[in-house]
């Protein structure tokens, strides 16, 4: 768990946490800067995850490279990792569903569980039906997370794929870099079943809406406050080529390639908008997406 600010939500995430059904699980958390009372919210839960009584605390990094430094440093002699947002609830089988869904990968082979949420309002009242996609194709999670870090469980083998590649630069959030690199290298398996209440209170660092019209709405004004850094997909995309092409067959490599060269110049732009493989999940997403890489905001 990546915590900043978020005391007056913790409780009921541990809580929820505490309550989850057929595992075992130990709690890390790195604090990234709090100014209010999350520290000593979280040492008053040391009594049930004793690494909570001297959490991990740093410079303010956002909460992905937090979240990237902390799967890092946690001991690697775990089964599964899970991301744990300080602001959402867990469904009580959560984390037992994922267990039972990854384990039907080799071990060896990075795997990564996922699934629908629910959205609901501060108070935790549902709100519309459960969203998510579940195309978990490399080619689509380019250009689109499919992903919520709230549900998102990891196998060893890709806790270390994605450790043992530190990212400099680029990653646009936490999850959506780790559902990148497993797509890639490994496979992602996708729950149409929700796991978890993701909490929309005005606070959140990405958010969604139950319903198309909600969301596009939310989407345009996360645009208009910051055109250039909307949808910074490049970067990740570039620095995913320098960290993990040699892991990649030699199609999935040439249409990487091909996307990070896209931005090489006006021409290059309009022949990718016009023409090149771009997938997202709503034609209208794809729509946009196609209009920001022309214009070069991406």
């Amino acid at each position: 768990m990546s915590t900043y600010n978020g005391a007056a939500f913790l409780d009921a995430q541990l809580a929820s946490l505490a309550a989850q059904e057929g595992v075992e699980c130990a709690l890390f958390v790195r604090d990234d800067g709090s100014s209010d009372d999350t520290l000593a919210v979280l040492a008053g839960h040391a009594h049930r995850w004793p690494n909570l009584a001297a959490t991990l605390a740093g410079p303010n990094l956002g909460p992905a490279m937090s979240f990237l430094a902390l799967l890092a440093s946690v001991p690697r002699d775990f089964d599964y990792y899970a991301f744990c947002d300080q602001d959402d609830v867990w469904l009580p089988g959560k984390l037992a569903r994922a267990a039972a869904r990854l384990a039907g990968s080799p071990a060896d082979r990075p795997a990564l569980y996922c699934s629908r949420v629910i959205c609901a309002g501060a108070d935790l009242a549902p709100v519309g039906a459960p969203v998510g996609d579940g195309d978990t194709r490399f080619e689509h999670l380019l250009f689109e997370n499919i992903a919520f870090g709230i549900t998102m469980v990891m196998n060893r083998a890709a806790q270390a794929a994605v450790a043992d590649h530190p990212p400099a630069a680029g990653v646009i959030m936490h999850d959506w870099w780790c559902a990148l690199v497993v797509s890639a290298i490994g496979e992602v398996v996708h729950d149409p079943a929700p796991s978890a209440l993701y909490r929309q209170h005005g606070g959140n660092v990405i958010g969604a809406r139950p319903t198309a019209a909600a969301e596009i709405a939310l989407r345009l004004a996360a645009f208009f406050r910051d055109p250039r850094g909307f949808y910074p997909i490049h970067a990740q995309g570039a620095e995913f080529l320098r960290l993990y092409a040699d892991a990649l067959g030699p199609e999935r490599l040439g249409f990487l390639r091909g996307f990070v060269a896209s931005k090489a110049s006006l021409g290059a732009r309009l022949r990718y908008g016009l023409t090149g493989a771009l997938i997202r999940s709503k034609w209208y997403g794809a729509l946009f997406a196609r209009a920001l890489v022309i214009a070069g905001l991406y």
